[in-house]
């Protein structure tokens, strides 16, 4: 690809885009920069939530949108403005009771429009967890008045892509599930993920997912991956990443994303 084929950069934050210290490195706010002045959108797309990524995204300057939440929100960070895709509060009900009565073992966090909130038992990982710990509570499970965008469960005995394998057999109603490299794994809605999200805004901006790059290192990068015109996976990344994408490149620690922008933009 040129730089005349490609319109938008998606591209995930950990392990992807941030350094190892889960920043962005001047190189890559360098070349970050350099693509949307040659007329390139470039879009984060994380699991984190707009409490975390905005202000690491700050340093960048030009980066002015972010799909947040693996798909579940979209933020302008010029307006301020948020557009949610919430799961339907019956799944979310139907999930609580379902996973209890199965395995009262299992514990829960929720991320909300009215707030997070979380079970006792995964109070340690909240108190933590740069999205949760200093968020206003939802002291109380999620109810039918709640924009609920994100539910995060843990398990005492069984972790990452077993507790993802472990659910998926057990849900009642077609939820979204994913992992990140954390111990718990994360769920968002029906057909709710960063590829779902990014095509929403293609869709406005008049974009086509052939003029789409995207990058990411991870399981719930992987729907992005398949769904972009051209899929880069880090070399850091999971054999979910690998599989969907159809380039890998250098790692994180890297500047491996910085590497290919400046690549890109320097063809004709």
């Amino acid at each position: 690809m040129t730089k005349s084929d490609v319109r938008l950069i998606a591209c995930d934050l950990d392990g992807t885009l941030f350094g190892p210290d889960h920043l962005l490195s001047q190189r890559t706010i360098a070349a970050v920069q350099h693509a949307v002045a040659a007329g390139i959108h470039v879009v984060a797309a994380t699991g984190r939530s707009t409490t975390s990524a905005v202000p690491r995204l700050g340093p960048a300057e030009v980066i002015t949108t972010a799909v947040c939440s693996n798909g579940s929100l979209i933020h302008d960070m010029l307006s301020s403005e948020t557009i949610r895709f919430p799961i339907d509060p019956a799944h979310v009900n139907r999930f609580f009771a379902a996973l209890t009565a199965i395995d009262d073992r299992y514990a829960f966090c929720w991320e909300t429009d009215h707030g997070n909130g979380w079970d006792e038992s995964f109070g340690d990982i909240a108190a933590i967890h740069e999205d949760l710990g200093d968020v206003p509570g939802l002291a109380t499970r999620p109810t039918g008045e709640h924009h609920t965008t994100k539910l995060m469960v843990r398990h005492p005995e069984i972790t990452q892509e077993a507790l993802r394998d472990n659910l998926v057999p057990l849900l009642v109603d077609p939820l979204t599930v994913s992992t990140s490299g954390v111990q718990f794994v994360e769920v968002t809605g029906e057909g709710i993920t960063k590829a779902s999200a990014l095509a929403h805004l293609c869709t406005d901006w008049g974009i086509d997912p052939a003029q789409v790059i995207a990058f990411g290192d991870n399981h719930n990068d992987a729907a992005m991956l398949t769904w972009a015109g051209h899929g880069v996976a880090m070399g850091n990344a999971s054999i979910f990443a690998t599989e969907a994408a159809d380039e890998v490149i250098g790692t994180n620690a890297e500047n491996a994303v910085a590497v290919f922008i400046e690549s890109l933009l320097a063809r004709n």
